[in-house]
Formats: C-alpha cells, sequence, structure tokens
C-alpha cells in the first residue's frame, strides 16, 4: 500500500490487463441474470454478488447475503497502533469508494429483491425457496 494523502492509501502495484474492464464478447449473454443467494454466500462469493448488484439488473432471490456491499474486508490489511493507547489494529484497505455513497445500509450484504422465508416445515420437507421462487419468475416472464 501507499500513502496518498493522511486518510486515503492505494495498492502500490499495477493490475493485470486481464483484470481490467474488458469488452463484452459477440455471443454476450443479455438474458435475466438470476442470483440465488443466502447468508453463506460470503468471502469472494459476497464479493461477486455485490459486484453483481453494482453492475447488472439481475433479480437477486434468497436471504441476505454475507459479507458487506461496499466491498470485501478481507485479503491484506494495514496494522495500525493508536497513538494513546499503543494497542494495534488490522484495517482491511479493500474498500469499493467508487460504490461508497451508494444508498445502501453500510456494513449489511445485499439484500434480496425476493426474500425467502424459510419455516421449519420447508426446512423439514427439503424444499429450495430460491429455487421455487426462480423458476415461478421465468415462468411468469416467459408468460408476457
Amino acid at each position: 500500500m501507499r500513502k496518498l494523502t493522511e486518510t486515503l492509501w492505494i495498492n502500490n502495484y499495477e493490475y493485470d490487463k486481464n483484470l481490467q474492464l474488458q469488452p463484452p464478447k459477440k455471443n454476450v449473454f443479455d438474458g435475466q441474470l438470476y442470483v440465488l443467494m443466502n447468508g453463506v454466500s460470503f468471502s469472494s462469493a459476497g464479493d461477486l454478488i455485490a459486484d453483481i448488484k453494482k453492475t447488472t439488473n439481475a433479480i437477486f432471490i434468497g436471504e441476505e447475503s454475507g459479507g458487506t456491499y461496499e466491498g470485501p474486508t478481507g485479503g491484506d490489511n494495514i496494522v495500525v497502533q493508536l497513538p494513546n493507547s499503543k494497542i494495534m489494529v488490522r484495517i482491511s484497505p479493500n474498500i469499493h469508494i467508487g460504490y461508497k455513497y451508494e444508498k445502501h445500509p453500510i456494513g449489511r450484504g445485499v439484500l434480496p429483491t425476493h426474500p425467502a422465508n424459510y419455516s421449519i416445515a420447508d426446512v423439514l420437507a427439503e424444499r429450495d425457496l430460491e429455487l421455487e421462487e426462480t423458476r415461478i419468475l421465468i415462468r411468469v416472464k416467459r408468460i408476457r
């Protein structure tokens, strides 16, 4: 990390060209995207769900994703020693600043557009409410 100002740090390395925005291919999928998720969709899965939310018009089905919408909280970290107490804390520099001001509850995962609320009976019957809702949405879209 490289310190730019008192409050802003940036990565001190270049990103590979494969990590940069790429133009769409000729056969790109342009249909409706359905994302099935739940609270154990965290780490890289939570980051992916947040990126899909930020860049597409996908429909999100299930429970709130794990992780945070504003960006990853894992990976590399910066160790800072507090000046008075001398307590050392680790802070993740991995925040998507471009989305910092979007209207979304800070510290929360992606919220579903179609929540799945399981009952005990659903769990005992081994129902997959996310998949059931997705199938309904696809059928309704075909009818229209």
